[in-house]
């Protein structure tokens, strides 16, 4: 492997195991009797954990454009898993926030995934994990900076 090549270095290899894992694990939530997809999964985790946002704020915090953000939140609104609310700092962006509803599949999604957490704990040494999650937090910043 020519470690000079920008297609076929170890940080090109890196992202691409990043992205079958992301595959994988997005799959547990895509199962045919799914409620949401993993892209609607996503804006609700961070609804849930990080409480009501607008969609720009969404959008930045998840690296991805608005757009992306607003037809997720659009479907979550749809399914009755989230709701846009006023929001007293900005009047024309309106906050997104977890319905009960929303809180509720979150809760359901998380248990069988917690199963699954389960079960690789044991099969992982929490060293390699400790240096899996440094790597790319340092990837995650540094491709941030080159933007």
């Amino acid at each position: 492997m020519d470690l000079n090549d920008p297609h076929h270095g170890p940080i090109a290899d890196l992202i691409a195991q990043a992205r079958r894992v992301s595959r994988v694990w997005s799959g547990l939530s895509s199962e045919p009797d799914s409620v949401m997809t993993s892209a609607e999964r996503d804006v609700l985790d961070f609804l849930v954990f990080e409480g009501a946002a607008t969609v720009p704020n969404i959008a930045r915090n998840r690296g991805v454009s608005r757009q992306h953000i607003q037809k997720r939140a659009d479907a979550l609104v749809e399914k009755g898993f989230a709701d846009f609310a006023d929001n007293p700092a900005h009047k024309s962006s309106k906050l997104l926030e977890a319905t009960i509803a929303g809180e509720r599949a979150h809760a359901t999604a998380s248990r069988g995934e917690a199963d699954v957490l389960q079960q690789l704990s044991g099969k992982i040494d929490p060293k390699d994990i400790a240096t899996a999650r440094a790597v790319f937090t340092t990837l995650a910043k540094a491709i941030e900076q080159h933007e």
